[in-house]
């Protein structure tokens, strides 16, 4: 079990560096986290066969807690990597930010 949380968070990692650019623990630490909860999954449904704690925790880890938390973070440090301040934001707003920035990129690559 263990060797494939941790290819599947090493896997994870890797798909969000990329883009990126920039490597960050947090997809990885959020996929090994998961271990634990399994354990406590099995320990629950032995003791209460039937219950749906396991469904439950699974869906608030992932929908409320564990997705949005990760694009936090991960959205945190790309905004710390670019230099981007609440200011900057508030008085552009922050699409028109993303979409300045992504159009100086693409103009300052050479084709």
């Amino acid at each position: 079990m263990f060797m494939v949380f941790f290819f599947s968070a090493v896997m994870h990692e890797v798909l969000i560096s990329v883009p990126f650019h920039m490597i960050r623990p947090w997809a990885f630490w959020g996929m090994m986290g998961q271990i634990p909860l399994v354990i406590l999954t099995k320990y629950v449904d032995k003791r209460r066969p039937g219950s749906s704690f396991g469904n439950i925790s699974f869906w608030v880890s992932f929908c409320f807690v564990g997705q949005p938390m990760a694009c936090l973070m991960y959205t945190i440090d790309y905004w710390k990597q670019q230099s981007v301040t609440t200011t900057t934001l508030l008085q552009e707003g922050i699409i028109t930010h993303m979409i300045n920035t992504t159009a100086a990129k693409i103009m300052s690559t050479e084709l």
